[in-house]
């Protein structure tokens, strides 16, 4: 369909050339040469052109048909999205100070238990403790 949409588009150019030429010669007949050079003058870019200009119509067909559907699907959406939003700002619920202290102290202590598993392995906490029990 959009080869036919791009063709019909072509032959719209063709027939608008042809009587551009009518009245510029003032005659009924235009000779084959000229028209051949019309065809001739049709590149790759020019009928990329036609098919680009087909597909658009077609889009613009499409956009009109389904206007109305898809301003349906978009409030809904939508409104479908504003309900989770709610939801999840219901759902957050605010922690108490004794919260981030206990965050802090849990952290503290697996850094601390971290360090003791390096130095344990590594063998240095030994060395650490005949240093300062000397």
């Amino acid at each position: 369909m959009l080869g036919q949409a791009a063709y019909s588009i072509y032959k719209s150019r063709k027939r608008e050339f042809i009587i551009n030429k009518q009245k510029e010669l003032s005659t009924s007949e235009v000779p084959d040469e000229i028209v051949n050079m019309f065809v001739e003058a049709q590149s790759g870019y020019t009928l990329d052109l036609y098919k680009f200009q087909a597909k658009r119509t077609f889009e613009d067909f499409l956009d009109e048909a389904y206007s109305e559907q898809i301003a349906k699907m978009r409030t809904q959406i939508e409104k479908e999205y504003m309900q989770k939003m709610e939801d999840f700002a219901k759902n957050i619920q605010p922690h108490s100070w004794w919260y981030g202290v206990w965050q802090s102290f849990a952290a503290s202590f697996l850094f601390v238990m971290a360090g003791y598993v390096i130095l344990k392995m590594s063998g240095s906490w030994d060395l650490i403790l005949n240093v300062i029990f000397k």
